[in-house]
């Protein structure tokens, strides 16, 4: 199919930056492309500072190599936005138990949605407010990260995003108020993956794209693991409003550690050492004229961008991985409440397995894929491919599966497996942002986040709706399972665009700069 496609497309110009490469050459070009990377390493000294290097002002120590700091620091940033993101989908979650009749707001185990009587319509309307400021942010977070370095957006992001969590409850009271603040929280968020992106195009080398990707997108999956049960618990013992307060102080502590102890780039790090600040001035393809080659909006080529087949193969494959995502993210925990009776407490904890398999095989996936590219038994073009739609179809089928179950344990089988296998996603289009261009990595990334983050805009409203049309409440079962069916079977017909287009136009050519 991949190597087909330009024939079965013969009303496609078939030129670089608009078609895919057939597996042949890219065999060859993968053969080229150390020689190409020192090359270019060459006539771009001053990309990594390398003057710094040759007149030994890189006296750092050695140790524990500072792009693996990165990528740890990375991971637990990433960990805490999506713990954040994620927490009030437990917070707003119905939980059977109505207000008593003094109407404490602070009793344990009453969440937003019992406190506040919402509808099905308005509860979707808070879930997916997140999404409404999120996904204008995006582009401007590649902006910003390429003219003031990821280190600064990234770290001065999330203590915004630690001071709008804590602000939550108190904008509860009024419902407007709670969305806007939930726009505004995710407005500051948006930014974060592409100052992400940005860091990790200078600081992994090619050979370790796909292990450090994995590793790092896999915090969003620790982040559920966590943030789902916590906040049952937190909510159960002490009331709701505290899941806001602790995310938000463990947000604030990461990012002051982060700006103390990171780099935007190798060249800006005071202590790294000699052998690692050479190894990745040497392997990381610097871009023409060394730095990007602005620092303002101007010098992004737009219109070369959205008419290029291999950034719109990211952008589709990003997006129908993320309706999926999202609809989980957002709706489990109401899922297994509404569908399969559980209590919120036993949500929270049964939420977070799927996300526990997804954080495994995110990294492992990103492992397995460099291996499997390094020692030649795919190219990297192939293993971009063969993970992305394996990640969309298999998933997609298991979670409609889910909808037609009729006992929780075979349920949470399918759930744990959809999620866990769509991990494999993070070693095809995520690290395929970083390979069709060398300085256009994080705004690229920005671009297709600013996509694929419709779907958290548009599936938790849509759920709402779908839900209301049935009548789905927490005494008619066989009500809400037929709503939800619906649901997967919408998520399944996005994932299977996905993966057929994603399959027919992913490269990993350079085309853009």
């Amino acid at each position: 199919l991949f190597d087909l496609a330009p024939s079965l497309l013969p009303w496609c110009v078939r030129k670089k930056g608009r078609m895919p490469i057939t597996s042949d050459e890219e065999t060859a070009r993968d053969a080229e492309e150390v020689q190409i990377d020192e090359d270019a390493a060459k006539r771009d000294d001053d990309f990594l500072d390398m003057e710094a290097l040759i007149n030994g002002e890189k006296k750092g120590v050695g140790g524990i190599a500072k792009r693996h700091i990165l990528v740890f620091m990375l991971f637990w940033g990433i960990f805490s936005i999506y713990a954040v993101r994620a927490c009030i989908s437990v917070a707003a979650a119905p939980t059977g138990h109505p207000m008593n009749a003094s109407g404490n707001n602070t009793l344990a185990g009453i969440s937003m949605y019992d406190e506040f009587g919402w509808s099905k319509t308005e509860q979707g309307m808070v879930l997916g407010a997140f999404f409404n400021g999120y996904v204008l942010s995006q582009v401007l977070g590649g902006i910003l990260a390429r003219k003031f370095g990821g280190r600064l957006v990234l770290g001065g992001a999330v203590l915004l995003v630690a001071v709008f969590t804590a602000l939550t409850p108190f904008a509860a009271h009024e419902f407007y108020l709670l969305v806007a603040c939930r726009g505004v929280l995710g407005f500051v968020s948006g930014v974060c993956y592409p100052a992400t992106m940005t860091m990790l195009g200078v600081w992994c080398t090619p050979q370790e794209r796909s292990t450090f990707v994995g590793l790092v997108f896999s915090g969003a999956a620790a982040g559920n693991v966590v943030a789902l049960p916590l906040s049952a618990v937190i909510m159960n013992e002490v009331g709701w409003r505290w899941i806001f307060w602790v995310y938000a102080i463990f947000s604030a502590t990461w990012a002051l550690a982060f700006c103390a102890l990171t780099a935007s780039t190798p060249a800006q790090h005071s202590t790294i050492s000699e052998a690692e600040f050479g190894l990745l001035a040497t392997t990381i393809r610097p871009a023409k004229g060394g730095r990007e080659e602005t620092s303002s909006a101007a010098g992004i080529p737009w219109l070369r961008i959205f008419t290029c087949w291999g950034a719109w193969a990211c952008f589709i494959g990003h997006s129908a991985f993320n309706w999926a995502f999202y609809t989980l993210l957002t709706e489990l925990p109401s899922y297994l409440s509404l569908s399969l009776h559980f209590n919120l407490k036993e949500a929270g904890f049964v939420s977070s397995l799927p996300y526990l398999m997804h954080f495994i095989l995110s990294a492992l996936g990103g492992v397995f894929c460099d291996w499997l590219i390094t020692r030649g038994t795919l190219s990297k073009v192939s293993a971009r491919k063969s993970f992305m739609i394996f990640a969309l179809l298999v998933p997609g089928f298991l979670l409609v599966s889910c909808g037609y179950a009729t006992d929780w344990h075979s349920a949470l089988v399918y759930m744990i497996l959809s999620v866990g296998l769509a991990g494999f996603s993070h070693s095809g289009a995520s690290s395929n942002y970083l390979e069709i261009s060398t300085n256009l990595g994080g705004t690229l990334f920005s671009i297709g986040n600013t996509f694929a983050s419709i779907p958290g805009m548009v599936s938790p409203v849509l759920t709402g709706i779908i839900l209301d049309r049935h009548g789905c409440v927490a005494s008619k079962q066989s009500l809400c399972q037929s709503a939800y069916q619906e649901v997967f079977w919408v998520s399944l017909a996005v994932q299977i665009f996905g993966s057929v287009f994603y399959g027919l136009f992913a490269t990993t050519d350079i085309v853009l700069q």
